[in-house]
């Protein structure tokens, strides 16, 4: 059986950092062989950089998924383009600094990682049905395989939608972008682990991850402002997966949504 922990976008400082203090209790209660996160608003909400991501991969992420943002500091692609445990949308132009897919083997454990960006609501960019469907006929045998997917997508319907056309393919299909988890986990009926939002790690007392005075005055007057990452409301937005590694299909999915302080509490 394969174990693993996948957090859903890591939203600025706030969200680095409840990963880096709270990532060795989740690794002693789940004892996951694969670590992953969505990274794409690692850097104050918006890309990531180098020093934003060395100190997560140091502490046990494996893989890092992207999404829109993922390109947002342009002084980052090269390092994007020189690490492969960075995964860029698969339905992005070859030419996006990026690994589209990445296969992470432990001993006799392996799972491959796909990301893709949905269409509807969202930045230009390839069909994400048609570059998933390419991949499948690339990838023979991949439906006995452990095979996650990062659907980075506004729109619930397309989620829905890819999740049903993925069933039976890949092991889990794991919404991102919106930043509210949603409470729809469930595994599908050919064996797929699936979640519309996997939820924000970071501070939920704003509007999703940017301090909600901002916000407010950008709904009430419609001019620029300048973003900031709340620092309040801190929480772990998380699934736990277990993976057949004979037949690729999920067993299980469970969401997991903590506040800081209640993990601060625990045991107490």
């Amino acid at each position: 059986m394969i174990k693993l922990l996948f957090f859903g976008d890591i939203f600025g400082k706030p969200g680095r950092q409840v990963l880096y203090d709270q990532l060795p209790a989740l690794k002693a209660e789940f004892a996951p062989d694969f670590i992953i996160i969505n990274g794409e608003n690692l850097a104050d909400g918006r890309g990531l950089t180098e020093k934003t991501l060395k100190p997560l991969f140091n502490c046990g992420v494996d893989i890092v998924t992207g999404g829109n943002h993922l390109w947002d500091r342009h002084e980052s692609w090269d390092y994007i383009r020189a690490n492969p445990a960075i995964v860029k949308p698969l339905n992005f132009p070859a030419e996006a600094p990026g690994n589209p897919v990445c296969v992470l083997r432990k001993g006799e454990l392996e799972i491959s990682v796909l990301n893709l960006c949905g269409q509807i609501y969202m930045p230009p960019c390839d069909s994400p049905f048609t570059a998933l469907e390419r991949w499948f006929e690339a990838n023979p045998g991949h439906e006995g395989r452990c095979v996650l997917v990062d659907l980075h997508a506004e729109s619930t319907s397309e989620k829905r939608a890819l999740a049903w056309f993925a069933d039976g393919h890949v092991s889990a299909l794991l919404g991102t972008h919106t930043h509210i988890q949603t409470a729809d986990a469930e595994i599908l009926p050919q064996g797929t682990a699936y979640i519309t939002d996997v939820g924000m790690t970071g501070s939920h007392d704003s509007v999703i991850g940017v301090k909600k005075e901002i916000i407010l005055q950008k709904f009430r007057h419609g001019l620029p402002l300048r973003y900031e990452a709340s620092q309040l409301g801190l929480q772990v937005n998380a699934v736990y997966l277990e993976l057949d590694p004979a037949t690729g299909t999920a067993l299980r999915i469970e969401p997991l949504r903590r506040r800081l302080q209640d993990l601060e509490t625990e045991g107490e």
